[in-house]
């Protein structure tokens, strides 16, 4: 009880201490009232498993090629990709990058191979860039490491490094690796909230302004409330997302990489030129509706709001002076909210959901494939810890505070009711998502290495009761499948 207390007073004195510094707001308790009902059902199906070269696999994220082979690329950060193909191809290892001798290193498991992203010509057309190249962001210790090309305020905590890797063959169930370069290394002042998402706008076509330009999603750093202040710094890279053209403009000369001409801070001596957007904690994911190639970026908050932006050139997000839609004290020791308005200079989300439904956005991805037709159009997001995944309608504004309305995914396993924590057995699922080049979704869980595959609408269910019966028996059906005891007895 006296601890219970102590917790009770701390917190209390913490929202005193917040509406001192600012009397004209007010501390928001419930910042999204709204719960969050469920939804459309669809069909869950065991697909894959990474292998698990150095422990079990920690999937982070899916990448599809557009070569015609239907590959998947799944990327795991203790240093792998793997290669798998949607008809579900036992994964084999395309490429280790502890056998390259870089220097690479895993520091924690918001570190490792974070990220990777294969050109949109890859084993295209041989005559035109990229047709042999891939990229990855990576981790290593400072220690005894080349100067890096960017760097974030704070002490040096390890080095984040964009790599180009060429192999002989785009084709080849393994890389060959024949050469490789440094294309970008970020100095980062903690150990969490660095590099989420590497990736290229797949959707953008030959010539245009955007293909062939690499975005790099980047956390402001680490800690708590952004303490060395980079996400709001416009010389500091991390809080970001950075774009670049990966090719070196140079050849061999001292370049890596440029900044495209049409990036918003071009010609401004007051900020890197590299940066497309900024105001951002920790987007460990973003990606692009391939219909209307419009970016979206999920945001993970800290202690009240997980957030869906439209990513837009030039837009600041507003962290840590903004979480979602509402405003936080300038006191970086305190994690609340107020009710401040947006004083017009930061774009707020388009959807938020608060630590009632979960605890860290993570993957965003709209629905462009064709096994569900229910799902057309809408916007899916996964909460990596509950493994919840909610979806909404851009440019709803329905739900509460005008942003839009989210509904709860219902899924289904073998005709029964079952959710991502029933499926994986644990407290924690470590969710993310992925997918393929026709559109269709793949659950990744990054603690394990398992890997899901949504195939169909299922119909509403006949009651409550019986949806939460089934939940048990879906896990202990999945559990027989994958050591091969058979079906549960009629």
């Amino acid at each position: 009880m006296a601890i219970v207390n102590h917790v009770v007073r701390t917190s209390l004195l913490a929202l005193a201490a917040g509406l001192a510094a600012n009397a004209q707001a007010a501390v928001v308790l419930d910042p999204v009232m709204q719960a969050i009902a469920p939804g459309i059902g669809v069909k869950v199906s065991p697909f894959a498993t990474a292998p698990g070269l150095y422990g079990p696999a920690s999937v982070q994220s899916m990448r599809a090629v557009t070569d015609g082979s239907n590959r998947l690329f799944v990327n795991d950060t203790r240093g792998v990709i793997s290669v798998t193909d949607t008809a579900g191809a036992t994964p084999g290892v395309y490429f280790d990058i502890r056998r390259q001798d870089v220097g690479f290193a895993q520091i924690n498991g918001q570190t490792g191979l974070v990220s990777s992203a294969f050109h949109p010509n890859f084993g295209r057309d041989p005559a035109m860039p990229g047709y042999r190249t891939f990229y990855t962001i990576d981790t290593t210790m400072a220690a005894g490491a080349p100067a890096p090309t960017l760097a974030g305020k704070g002490p040096v905590n390890h080095h984040d490094v964009v790599r180009e890797w060429t192999v002989a063959d785009p084709a080849a169930a393994t890389a060959t690796i024949t050469a490789t370069r440094e294309v970008m290394r970020l100095s980062q002042p903690a150990g969490d909230h660095g590099p989420g998402t590497i990736a290229f706008n797949t959707g953008a076509a030959p010539g245009s302004a955007d293909y062939g330009k690499l975005y790099i999603g980047l956390g402001d750093g680490g800690g708590v409330n952004d303490p060395y202040d980079n996400a709001q710094d416009p010389r500091s890279p991390f809080g970001k997302i950075l774009r670049i053209d990966p090719v070196d403009p140079d050849g061999a000369g001292p370049l890596a990489y440029a900044v495209p001409r049409d990036n918003p801070h071009v010609g401004d001596p007051a900020a890197l030129g590299e940066i497309w957007a900024s105001g951002l904690r920790n987007p460990q994911q973003f990606g692009w509706d391939a219909l209307t190639g419009r970016m979206y970026i999920g945001d993970i908050g800290q202690a009240q709001l997980e957030e869906v932006n439209i990513g837009i050139p030039g837009a600041n997000y507003g962290w840590p002076l903004r979480e979602g839609t509402l405003a936080k004290p300038a006191d970086k020791s305190l994690s609340l909210v107020t009710d401040d308005p947006n004083p017009g200079r930061f774009t707020d989300p388009i959807a938020q959901y608060d630590h009632d439904e979960g605890s860290a956005i993570g993957a965003v991805q709209l629905y462009r494939g064709s096994l569900i037709p229910e799902l057309a159009g809408q916007m899916l997001v996964d909460d990596i810890v509950n493994g919840r995944i909610f979806y909404f309608t851009p440019g709803d504004t329905s739900g509460e505070g005008g942003l839009a309305l989210l509904r709860e995914l219902r899924l289904e396993l073998d005709g029964l009711p079952t959710d991502m924590m029933t499926l994986e057995g644990t407290w924690r699922v470590d969710l993310r998502m992925g997918v393929d080049a026709s559109g269709e979704l793949y659950l990744l869980t990054k603690k394990d290495g398992n890997i899901y595959r949504l195939t169909g609408a299922v119909p509403e269910p006949a009651g409550w009761a019986m949806m939460i019966a089934g939940l048990g028996l879906a896990a202990t059906m999945l559990r027989r499948r994958r050591t091969g005891r058979g079906a549960v007895p009629a």
